[in-house]
Order: structure tokens, then C-alpha cells, then sequence
């Protein structure tokens, strides 16, 4: 039963994202990579932060412990941001499809980019990613908002009446 929330948080998960690109799409390459007063930089750097978690927590989840994030200067520009979120939500959608409430407290022990020694459930790195994906979009709206691309609202409920309506 709990595997199963997990999946439906992680079609929530993807279907932020699918709201959110459009307006991403809209900007201009001037607009996207502009400095932005937040850690990552830019709409880009934050972008590819974001793509770049989610891949190397499903790596950490299959038994690699990669040392180093992707960064910025790896992809062009939005298009190839997307298409490597794209590539790894499908990934994502593999692991989750087998996933089961007897996997959800097994203990992943990884290591960190910077080396050090760290144990999660799987329960626990699931929710991270999907906690993590909406503090970088609710990072974003505001700054898409004001640069006159909007998003629609990305809230939950949103996505649950969208999805009980058919």
C-alpha cells in the first residue's frame, strides 16, 4: 500500500514538472541561464540541480554512489535539460513500477559527492526526491511569474482532481 503512494507522489512529482515546462520553454535563452538571486544561479543552474538529484538518487537506489552532480555547463540549454529529465523520469517510472512496501524500509548505504559514508530506507530517498522537486519549483513560479511566463497552480490537489476527472 505504501509503494503505492510513492508512485502516485511520483506521478504528482511528473506532472509538476509537465506544468512547469512550458512556461521554462517560453523564456528566452537570455532570460533562462540569467543570474537569479538564488543558490544556483540561474533558472538553468537550478534546472539542472534539480534533473541532476533526481538521477543521482536513483543511481545511490541502484547501488552506484556517483561523485559528482551534472552541472550547468553539460547541457546547451532548456531543450536538453528537458530531455535528460525526460530520459530520467522514465528511469524513475521503471524503479517505482517494481517497487513494494517490503523494499520501502531497506537500507541503501551510499556515498555522498564529497566521499562520505551515509544509510537511507528507500522510503526515505523516495520522499526526499519528490520533497526536493517541489522546493525547486516553488523556487522557480515566482521568478517564471514576474518574467511574465506563469505557470499554472502546481498544487496536489489540483493534480488529484485532474486525474479523478479522467
Amino acid at each position: 500500500m505504501l509503494a503505492a503512494q510513492f508512485q502516485r507522489l511520483f506521478a504528482y512529482n511528473q506532472w509538476a514538472w509537465r506544468q512547469v515546462f512550458p512556461s521554462l520553454a517560453q523564456l528566452s535563452d537570455a532570460e533562462y541561464k540569467a543570474d537569479r538571486p538564488f543558490f544556483w544561479g540561474s533558472l538553468h543552474g537550478l534546472m539542472v540541480h534539480a534533473v541532476a538529484a533526481e538521477s543521482i538518487w536513483l543511481a545511490r537506489l541502484h547501488g552506484d554512489s556517483p561523485s559528482s552532480l551534472l552541472q550547468p555547463a553539460d547541457f546547451a540549454d532548456f531543450a536538453a535539460v528537458r530531455a535528460q529529465w525526460e530520459a530520467g523520469n522514465a528511469r524513475w517510472q521503471s524503479y517505482l513500477s517494481s517497487l513494494t512496501d517490503t523494499d520501502l524500509p531497506r537500507i541503501i548505504a551510499y556515498r555522498n559527492t564529497r566521499g562520505d559514508a551515509n544509510q537511507l530506507p528507500v522510503s526515505d530517498i523516495v520522499q526526499q526526491v519528490a520533497n526536493h522537486a517541489t522546493e525547486h519549483r516553488s523556487q522557480m513560479t515566482p521568478v517564471l511569474f514576474e518574467l511574465g511566463a506563469p505557470t499554472p497552480p502546481l498544487d496536489y490537489l489540483r493534480f488529484c482532481l485532474q486525474n479523478a476527472a479522467g
